[in-house]
């Protein structure tokens, strides 16, 4: 699944592309995959793009016309810039065509990606609530603590709580615990000060050195351009044998969801 450099990555591409530039009009190919907000009227378009926002692992393209988008790729989705065909293409599920003629298709294997079209007032009703933007300068150490204080789960499930820390995904929560020398497996709520210090500081550099290299393509994941991300080839612990130390890696599971890490590396350590 895409997780904050992989959406990020999309749309700073998409604000490279069509930033500016009119949009004519949204299609749809499999039912369920564009929601339309019943309070938008009549059509939208044409609509220039104006404003490109990233929340969590939404991005949220603003129009001139008073509407937004609100794309959601979830598991398999991704939007690819090309000329448009006649006949929609495999796995097309929606495409937004441009005033120039070209497009963007909607591709999603899975079927779970959404595309929203909205009034910009109306977000907040087709938004899930999420959690600290770990790429703000109001994710500090103390806004952390008085997000997991008191919780029992595992601070590996903690970190991929949405209402916790909003874009945080498997790969990178492992990546991040690794690089902290935490252990997945302690209580979220017993880390102190120092411990949390570390998560925000290594999820900022986590983060933005994937950014910084287009994101991660282990499966599905390909930029507009249809490229790969290069951060899959920096990863330490992510479906590894051993980590950079040379010790073995073991894989557990937690709440469904593979953990890789490192026990000589992650002590329980909660200072």
């Amino acid at each position: 699944m895409p997780e904050l450099p992989e959406v990020q990555t999309v749309l700073d591409d998409l604000s490279n592309a069509i930033k500016g530039k009119q949009i004519s009009s949204l299609e749809c190919f499999y039912p369920g995959t564009v929601i339309l907000d019943p309070e938008l009227g009549g059509d939208p378009f044409p609509a220039t793009a104006v404003e490109f926002v990233r929340r969590g692992k939404y991005m949220l393209i603003h129009l001139d016309s008073g509407a937004s988008f609100i794309i959601h790729l979830r598991m398999t989705g991704k939007l690819v810039a090309a000329t448009q065909p006649a006949e929609p293409q495999k796995h097309e599920r929606a495409r937004i065509n441009l005033g120039c003629g070209k497009l963007l298709h909607f591709i999603d294997i899975r079927t779970f990606g959404k595309i929203i079209l909205c009034k910009t007032a109306n977000i907040p009703l087709f938004m899930p609530q999420l959690g600290l933007e770990p790429l703000d300068k109001s994710f500090t150490a103390q806004a952390l603590s008085a997000k997991l204080k008191s919780k029992t789960a595992p601070i590996k499930s903690a970190l991929l709580d949405q209402r916790i820390i909003a874009g945080l995904g498997n790969i990178y929560v492992c990546e991040i615990l690794y690089r902290t020398g935490i252990s997945p497996i302690i209580q979220a709520g017993k880390l102190k000060a120092p411990a949390l210090k570390r998560v925000v500081k290594e999820t900022v550099q986590v983060l933005s050195e994937a950014i910084a290299m287009g994101g991660t393509s282990i499966s599905d994941f390909r930029r507009i351009d249809d490229k790969t991300g290069e951060f899959q080839h920096f990863l330490r612990v992510y479906q590894k044998q051993t980590c950079p130390l040379g010790h073995p890696i073991e894989r557990i599971v937690q709440a469904g969801r593979s953990t890789f890490y490192c026990p000589v590396c992650q002590t329980e350590s909660s200072k």
